[in-house]
């Protein structure tokens, strides 16, 4: 009998064994690769699969040759809204660190420390463009202030990258909203930094300059912000024979001198070679210095010499203005005080707040853009080969205004007509992608036909599969500029200082144009903000207590039954 117990032991230990060296093995299994491929795997069950990487960010990820380091700023005692960005970065970066072993990430507390060393580290944050957000609490008749720095300093080598994690939003937007959004770009902007870092193959972004386009100073900010990832530079028409082909994208910003024959012939030609554009056009000359120096003014249509061009890819910006209840306010002197008139903000419809429109990665999450004295874009199907996207629309409360007509300044301190507002969704920027038609196939002139042939090149008639995005107001990528040439930042409105999207839209259409099946793709993924309906919460209150109490109870009551029957039922001897 004694030996009988004894081997039982012996078994017992030996199954102990095997199971704990079964558990080792699959946990190393767990976080093991096989060359490049992982031994392990996840399944995503949620509705929004936020915590599914999209294929572009896994590739990436999964190329890594060098260590790259991720330094996160949000630790310490955070606000519970703020805890929840936290642990979507964790749970982010606990992803990525799935597909490499090149990632390494920690979070810190920036304000940890002496109370000098604490001010001198934020001084050089500051430095760095790293501003911080001012949470407030409200306990027991006290109101506390403290700094949150939702960033992540990415390095790579001797290089780095700032990455805000919270966007600068309107102040009407609750923060459960911003940091909703935040969440949902958590991948993008990791992935967009990375692939900064680690690319040295930088695209060429050119801005067309002798036609009277914005000047240097009037898109400084968004030049600055390109530079970090692209090679830009000016193209002077003129200076060229043929646009080269190195140039993976043009600019035509707000130009106010019409393009000679010549020069949209060669802008055609760029086209049909594969050449990528973003056409900021100012369909009609108007402008709020001319409007504020008289009062009233006569918007003229603007000709650009682009016309047959335009509606031949399928477009025409014609002398409409588009006119909208969602808008953003312009200082109008409303009465006359002791030291002068008194200037209030009026809501003024001829500067429109454009609402993402398309379920495309250029527009989604992000805010509204901010524009001036917008053209309605026609789409006139000049092809069948081109695949047409609205980006960016007007309101369900816009209209339509047709030229000539005046606007009057004093006109806008009264109340509008709400019933003439009756049209929604009038299109302010389009994406156009497919084989565009060349306007010249039946009209080739002998100088551009000699043209072509003196740099070895052939007519093309048809272009090889592009893109485009056209934008009916030339000022949405323009900062502003004050009077001792200090540059703004683009998209924050001179009136208000309110931020708005101008700028992200420029960068994702920019990035969208070069590589649409690339990094941009994970800006479409949704985190949906899935809020408590109170309430339901207080009309079922007594139901759900009772469920989330009773229900344990008796499961647990259950189980000891069912075991003590069964524990009963075997060892009782008859």
């Amino acid at each position: 009998m004694p030996s009988l117990e004894k081997k039982h032991r012996v078994q017992s230990l030996i199954q102990l064994a095997l199971a704990v060296a079964l558990l080792i093995v699959i946990n190393v299994l767990a976080n093991a690769r096989l060359g490049g491929t992982r031994l392990y795997g996840a399944l995503d069950l949620t509705e929004d699969k936020r915590f599914t990487l999209t294929e572009p960010t896994r590739q990436q990820l999964a190329a890594l040759e060098e260590p790259v380091y991720i330094r996160v700023l949000l630790e310490g005692e955070l606000p519970a809204s703020y805890q929840r960005l936290r642990t979507a970065v964790a749970e982010t970066l606990e992803d990525f660190s799935g597909y490499t072993d090149n990632l390494e990430y920690e979070f810190v507390d920036p304000l940890i420390g002496q109370p000098d060393e604490v001010r001198q580290r934020q001084e050089d944050m500051l430095q760095d463009g790293i501003v911080p957000m001012t949470d407030y609490q409200q306990t027991a008749g006290e109101r506390t202030t403290r700094a949150i720095y939702p960033y992540a300093l990415i390095y790579y080598g001797d290089r780095q990258r700032i990455v805000p994690l919270l966007e600068t939003a309107r102040p009407d937007v609750p923060i459960e909203q911003q940091l909703n959004q935040a969440e949902s770009l958590l991948e993008y902007n990791f992935t967009s930094a990375i692939q900064s870092l680690t690319d040295d193959d930088k695209p060429v972004i050119g801005f067309t300059l002798g036609n009277g386009e914005l000047g240097a100073l009037q898109f400084a900010d968004l030049v600055a912000e390109l530079r970090k990832d692209y090679e830009v530079g000016p193209v002077y028409l003129d200076s060229f024979a043929t646009l080269p082909t190195d140039i993976d994208l043009l600019i035509v910003a707000k130009p106010t001198v019409p393009f000679t024959d010549f020069q949209a012939f060669k802008l055609d030609q760029y086209v049909m070679n594969g050449g990528k554009v973003i056409w900021a056009i100012d369909a009609v000359a108007m402008d709020y210095d001319s409007l504020r120096a008289t009062g009233e003014a006569y918007p003229q249509s603007r000709t650009t010499g682009l016309e047959d061009l335009f509606f031949k890819y399928g477009f025409r910006l014609g002398n409409q203005l588009v006119l909208d209840l969602v808008n953003t306010p312009i200082p109008i002197a409303t009465s006359q005080g002791p030291s002068g008139p008194k200037f209030n903000l009026v809501p003024f419809p001829y500067h429109v707040l454009a609402l993402p429109e398309a379920d495309n990665p250029i527009v989604q999450n992000i805010d509204a853009v901010d524009m001036r004295y917008p053209t309605l874009i026609e789409l006139v199907g000049g092809s069948d080969q081109v695949e047409e996207t609205v980006l960016l629309a007007s309101s369900d409360r816009s209209r339509r205004q047709r030229l000539p007509s005046p606007i009057d300044l004093d006109a806008q301190k009264f109340d509008v007509d709400l019933d003439r507002f009756n049209e929604s969704d009038l299109p302010l920027a389009v994406l156009l992608e497919g084989r565009f038609e060349s306007p010249y196939a039946n009209r080739l002139s002998r100088e551009n036909e000699q043209l072509l042939r003196a740099n070895g090149m052939d007519y093309r008639a048809e272009s090889v599969p592009t893109a485009m995005v056209i934008v009916s107001d030339g000022d949405v990528l323009a900062n502003s500029v004050n009077s001792r040439g200090e540059v703004g930042y683009l998209g924050v409105n001179p009136f208000t200082k309110i931020p708005y999207a101008n700028k992200t839209f420029m960068l994702n259409a920019v990035e969208y144009l070069l590589n649409p099946g690339g990094v941009i793709t994970s800006r479409g993924k949704q985190v949906k903000l899935r809020l408590l309906d109170r309430e339901a919460a207080v009309a079922e209150a007594g139901y759900w207590r009772a469920l989330n109490l009773a229900l344990p109870l008796v499961a647990l009551a259950l189980f000891g039954w069912v075991f003590n029957f069964l524990r009963r039922r075997r060892y009782t001897t008859n």
